[in-house]
């Protein structure tokens, strides 16, 4: 009897000590980065009068628990003209985006498009893995370790994503 009632105050104190941690630590993680995903591209069109455009950059996502996100962008777009002149404009953007998981696909719905000082890139140029603010961007996510993913969308680079091991990491075959 004496050892029962040492036993049930035993666990009663530690759930008293241990439950506002847990619930601590799962409120701040559903605000921590489980996803990271980066990567370097280089764009090269060249249209039928001759012109070229070359874009070179550095491209990163950052998805929280909490199903929202962010993507940094940046680079440099050079562009020769038809009288062989070259221009070269700067771009700097962060994209906000919530995200869904449907299986082994996700759906990026670009929130916000911010422009950063440096960037002199017209509003009016298209410029990869940025879409309009209510945009809804498609993925296909690939498991390929314990805690590395690789996501693609169509026609795009596949970027290579390191996700934080434990409860928060999408469970994907």
């Amino acid at each position: 009897m004496a050892a029962a009632k040492w036993s049930s105050l035993g666990v009663m104190v530690f759930a008293l000590i241990s439950l506002p941690w847990l619930a601590a630590a799962w409120i701040y993680s559903a605000d921590q980065v489980v996803w990271e995903c980066h990567l370097d591209f280089e764009v090269l069109a060249i249209a039928s009068d001759q012109t070229a455009e070359r874009t070179l950059g550095s491209y990163s996502q950052f998805f929280h628990g909490n199903h929202s996100g962010f993507s940094r962008i940046s680079g440099r777009k050079v562009s020769t003209l038809a009288d062989g002149q070259t221009r070269v404009q700067n771009f700097h953007r962060f994209v906000d985006f919530k995200y869904v998981q449907a299986g082994p696909y996700l759906k990026n719905t670009v929130a916000k498009i911010t422009r950063k000082k440096g960037d002199t890139l017209s509003d009016g140029q298209e410029l990869v893995f940025i879409s309009s603010p209510g945009e809804d961007v498609y993925m296909q996510v690939l498991k390929l370790g314990p805690s590395t993913y690789s996501f693609g969308g169509l026609g795009m680079p596949r970027q290579i994503c390191q996700g934080r091991q434990g409860w928060l990491m999408p469970r994907l075959r």
